[in-house]
């Protein structure tokens, strides 16, 4: 059972493909499946609460072409709860695409997922804390208008996506690339991980490592590169640099796991530079492999006299999710 959880909560879901996904059809020509989750979460900021519940919903489509050639299609949206927030009732549309598959990979035309998730997600464990310094540029986390390519040869695993350049006129040009590898090490339990990503004039570049050892779960992410005042709210593009560890514990169906994050901008007015510097720590309980609950706690370390009170306060967050 333990390996079983651990895997559950340090899987990279790279392609929102539910791990509980259930099967609507199926016939000789095609199979349609369904999967999403519904997960209550409730966080705490200086004793005001907010109401970050979401509800995904996806559905594949396969189609088998030839021997060896496969079509598939695939949509994803996610609806939030929070009527302070979304007034209207906001459905994001997370992922849209359709393509072709088979022994040289998959590639698709739509929203997907760019190169650099996979890296990020060595690390990006937690059910609800985390990820706050190894950022992702647009192209390198999830956009519209652009082709994926992702392969498995052996141990390693390729992945490479184009955006391209937005047919409105008078737009700011927003055409861009990334990539990315992870290798595998046999049985060892040990993955490497590298990628790099490059958007009109954003770069960055970032490597991965990560260590697994029967209940134990270690990895690490570095990630450098200039971002743009959309991403980290400055003025200009700036020198980043960010680097995550995180660590997980499987004791029987509770998974304990605890990140550091640290991020620091080349920009000397804002906070010393750092733009994340937290730990957080949460344990999470799986009822089964559909139905888990949580409690996460980050303790914000950055200085109040310099980012605000209101950037460097603790949070904490209650969750409870059901996969389908």
């Amino acid at each position: 059972m333990n390996k079983k959880v651990l895997a559950l909560a340090v899987a990279a879901i790279t392609s929102a493909g539910a791990v509980n996904a259930a099967e609507l059809y199926k016939d000789e020509a095609q199979s349609i499946e369904m999967g999403g989750r519904a997960e209550a979460r409730l966080a705490m900021k200086d004793g005001d609460a907010a109401d970050n519940t979401r509800v995904r919903l996806n559905f594949k489509g396969t189609t088998q072409i030839s021997d060896g050639l496969y079509g598939v299609g695939f949509w994803e949206g996610e609806f939030t709860t929070n009527d302070a927030v979304n007034s209207n009732g906001n459905l994001e549309n997370r992922y849209t695409y359709a393509g072709i598959g088979g022994n040289f990979g998959e590639v698709t035309y739509g929203k997907n997922d760019g190169a650099l998730g996979v890296i990020t997600d060595f690390t990006d464990i937690m059910a609800y804390h985390g990820n706050s310094a190894a950022m992702k540029i647009g192209v390198a986390d999830r956009e519209d208008n652009a082709i994926a390519y992702v392969g498995q040869f052996g141990d390693f695993a390729f992945k490479a996506n184009y955006r391209f350049d937005d047919a409105v006129t008078g737009k700011e040009s927003n055409d861009g690339f990334s990539t990315s590898g992870i290798y595998a090490f046999g049985d060892s339990g040990f993955k490497l991980g590298a990628g790099y990503a490059d958007q009109a004039n954003q770069n960055e570049a970032m490597v991965a490592g990560s260590m697994t050892m029967g209940d134990f779960y270690f990895a690490g992410t570095f990630t450098t590169g200039e971002v743009s005042d959309n991403v980290i709210g400055l003025n200009d593009t700036e020198d980043y640099t960010g680097f995550e560890v995180a660590g997980a514990y499987t004791m029987g169906k509770t998974v304990f796991t605890a990140t550091y994050n640290n991020a620091e901008v080349d920009h000397v007015d804002y906070a010393d530079g750092l733009t994340a510097d937290n730990f957080a720590v949460d344990a999470t309980y799986f009822f089964n492999a559909n139905f888990r609950t949580y409690i996460s706690y980050n303790l914000n370390l950055l200085d109040s006299d310099k980012v605000g009170s209101k950037n460097a306060e603790d949070e904490v967050a209650l969750g409870m999710r059901y996969d389908f």
